[in-house]
C-alpha cells in the first residue's frame, strides 16, 4: 500500500464491494469476528473511533490478514495514534480539508465523507477520486446519489449509514457506486451471544449478494 497514491482506494474497493463497520465494537471479540470475516470471505474491516475500546480492536487486530480501516476519524490527534499503530486507512463522517491534508502528509489513505455537491466537488479538486457518502439513506438514499452523481462523474462513491442488506440492490443499481459500508452483518447482539455460525452466514450471504449485484451492473453497462 506504501507505493498507492494517498488518494486512492481503487485497488482495495475493486476486491471489495462491501466494507462491514464495526461501530458497538466488543473488544474481547475481536480476534473471532476477524476470522469469521476472513471465513466469509472479506478482506477489510472498519472499526469506527465512536467508542474507546475501538483502539483495543485496532492493537489486537494489526497482525490480522485484514485490511483495518479507522472509522469517524474527526481529530488530527486521532490521525498521529493511527499512525503510531501502523494503520494506514482511515474514513472521516464529513469534508474536513484540514484532516484531508494531515492524512496525506502523513501516508494514510483517506476516505473522506461527503454529503452535498459542493463536497465531492472540493474532494474532486484535491485528487479524490473515491469519497464515501454520509449519511446515505438520511441524505435521500439512492435518488439523492443519483441526482448528485450526474455532473460528478468522475467520482465513485461509497455510501453508508443507514443501509441495510434489502436496499444493496437499488444502490448497486447506480452507476458509481463502487462499495457500500453497513454494519448490519455484524449485530451486537450476536458477537455478545458468540453465535458465530450465525454471524459468519449473515456475512457472507451479504457479501456474496453484493459482488452479484456489482457485477452485473458493471456487465450491463459495459454490454450497452
Amino acid at each position: 500500500m506504501s507505493h498507492v497514491s494517498p488518494f486512492d482506494w481503487a485497488s482495495l474497493l475493486a476486491e471489495q464491494p462491501l466494507i462491514p463497520v464495526w461501530a458497538s465494537v466488543v473488544p474481547d471479540a475481536a480476534e473471532q469476528l476477524a476470522n469469521i470475516l476472513l471465513q466469509a470471505g472479506y478482506g477489510v474491516l472498519e472499526v469506527t473511533l465512536r467508542e474507546e475500546g475501538a483502539w483495543s480492536v485496532l492493537e489486537r487486530l494489526r497482525s490480522s490478514d485484514l485490511a483495518l480501516v479507522a472509522g469517524s476519524v474527526r481529530h488530527p490527534d486521532q490521525l498521529k495514534r493511527l499512525q503510531e499503530i501502523g494503520i494506514t486507512l482511515a474514513v472521516t463522517p464529513g469534508w474536513c480539508p484540514a484532516l484531508c491534508e494531515q492524512a496525506k502528509a502523513m501516508g494514510i489513505r483517506l476516505l473522506p465523507g461527503v454529503a452535498t455537491p459542493g463536497e465531492a466537488m472540493q474532494a474532486s479538486l484535491m485528487g479524490y477520486r473515491q469519497v464515501k457518502l454520509f449519511p446515505a439513506m438520511a441524505l435521500g438514499g439512492p435518488s439523492w446519489l443519483r441526482a448528485i452523481r450526474a455532473p460528478l462523474p468522475e467520482l465513485d462513491f461509497v455510501p453508508t449509514g443507514g443501509i441495510d442488506e434489502s436496499s444493496m440492490a437499488q444502490w448497486f443499481a447506480l452507476p458509481g457506486v463502487v462499495a457500500l459500508g453497513g454494519s448490519w452483518m455484524l449485530p451486537k447482539e450476536l458477537v455478545l451471544r458468540k453465535d458465530w455460525s450465525i454471524l459468519e452466514h449473515l456475512a457472507s450471504r451479504s457479501l456474496t449478494a453484493a459482488r452479484e449485484l456489482r457485477q452485473q451492473r458493471d456487465a450491463d453497462t459495459t454490454g450497452k
